[in-house]
């Protein structure tokens, strides 16, 4: 009768807390079985309240992941649940931990269908850990936040349920869940936290996780105001680099223009909002230009009016491509095409993107589309100039001259797009056949939320 009480007055809370969490809205549900207490719990508390809602099990291919599916096919079948078995590989290099966590959320994102969102197990001792961790590692505010209990399609409902709570109610209502045996492996950071985290409570501050899990939630309202001051700073992306407007981080108050350049952080990071050190690279190369490099070896350097984080992964330019007339062709991330015209000229450029050349200048075959060499000289009315200054007087950042393209004929520089063109090729009253020539370039940067 004790337990029967006990699963009653246990199960009544989770239930209430779980209800709370995920609001008023209806829509399908995911959730994330690993096979353990705490998501066997809450796939559990989810029937209780009456959503829908299907499992999927991530297999990390690691030494116990074979026993932790079959207590998640255990507990599906247990609960009436749909289970879907999703293998993930995570043999990159880099934190065991970290790449686990990256690719079982990539897969449960991909699986996702039309209106659903991912829930996940995580309880108060995962956010007590996460926060303890956050701030050993030095990540400010924003490691002080901890786990969150929202992200765009995805809900944490169990962060203010105790692990041992969760065990206690998964034993009573009889769930087959197994422990994970990595969990037990100290070689893990997070293990190794845990483990000080419970000597802590038992000799140095009993309830020391739960004041943790309170000042995540403390500071979570500190970060919402911040967050939405400082939401007019700009964060651009392109491929695999980020850039923030150097004026305006240097002129916003510290606070803000801290907030603005961990938004950058987490852009490159995958979420990861660096250590105070990181903040502090960015922020002086906005004042006087200085390089450095960030957590994850990313390069930041000054480009123009930005300051520009992983300037250092962008690819130096393809190689030669030939152009015929007419005809297409793609170099790197530019698309170049040739329209021929005989007769007089009736067309001519309508901006730096697009240039016209007296046919004889350009014939059908024997254009190529190149990076510019360190020779090059452009053609000018009287004497010529190198390219090299011709992009830097254009001011096209440093970090993408290795990628511009020119267009050349036999060795000679006709055209820079978007900076110059020679003064060989222009049609004039003996132009009895011309070529028009447009370059397009895709990658442009693009705004980065809040």
């Amino acid at each position: 009768m004790v337990g029967s009480r006990r699963v009653g007055q246990l199960g009544a809370e989770v239930v209430s807390l779980v209800g709370r969490a995920l609001g008023d809205g209806s829509g399908p549900l995911v959730v994330a079985l690993s096979g353990g207490a705490d998501s066997a719990v809450l796939a559990w508390a989810l029937r209780e309240c009456g959503w829908r809602h299907r499992a999927v099990h991530v297999h990390h291919g690691w030494p116990g992941s074979d026993r932790m599916q079959s207590a998640a096919r255990a507990v599906a079948d247990r609960l009436g649940l749909e289970l879907a078995v999703v293998a993930v590989d995570t043999s990159r290099s880099g934190s065991p931990e970290a790449v686990a966590r990256e690719a079982r959320y990539q897969a449960l994102e991909r699986g996702l269908g039309t209106g659903e969102r991912i829930v996940t197990g995580h309880t108060l001792d995962d956010q007590a850990e996460t926060v303890l961790g956050n701030l050993l590692w030095g990540s400010g505010l924003d490691g002080l936040r901890g786990i969150h209990r929202h992200r765009p399609a995805l809900v944490r409902p169990l962060l203010d349920v105790t692990r041992t709570q969760i065990r206690e109610l998964a034993a009573l209502l009889g769930l087959p869940f197994a422990d994970d045996p990595a969990n037990q492996d100290a070689s893990y950071r997070r293990v190794r936290i845990r483990r000080a985290l419970a000597g802590w409570e038992r000799t140095l501050a009993p309830g020391i996780g739960r004041r943790l899990a309170d000042l995540a939630r403390l500071v979570e309202t500190d970060l919402a105001f911040l967050d939405r001051a400082s939401a007019a700073g700009r964060v651009e992306s392109l491929g695999g680099s980020v850039r923030v407007a150097a004026g305006e981080i240097r002129t916003l108050p510290a606070a803000l223009a801290a907030r603005v350049v961990r938004r950058a952080l987490r852009t490159i990071g995958e979420g990861y909002p660096g250590v105070r050190r990181d903040v502090d690279v960015v922020l002086r190369a906005a004042v006087d230009g200085t390089e450095g490099r960030v957590s994850g070896g990313h390069p930041v350097a000054r480009v123009g009016a930005y300051v520009v984080i992983g300037t250092g992964d962008r690819p130096a330019g393809p190689t030669p491509t030939p152009l015929s007339v007419p005809g297409a062709t793609r170099w790197g991330a530019w698309n170049w095409e040739a329209r021929e015209h005989p007769g007089r000229p009736e067309v001519f450029p309508l901006s730096r993107w697009r240039q016209v050349f007296d046919a004889r200048a350009l014939p059908r075959s024997g254009a190529m589309v190149r990076p510019a060499g360190g020779d090059d000289r452009i053609a000018m009315a009287r004497g010529g100039k190198r390219v090299a200054d011709a992009l830097s007087e254009a001011r096209i950042p440093p970090a993408e001259r290795p990628g511009w393209p020119v267009l050349a004929v036999g060795g000679e520089v006709l055209w820079v797009p978007g900076v110059r063109r020679a003064y060989r090729g222009w049609v004039d009253e003996d132009t009895m056949g011309y070529v028009e020539v447009e370059a397009t370039r895709e990658g442009r940067w693009k705004p980065v939320g809040s």
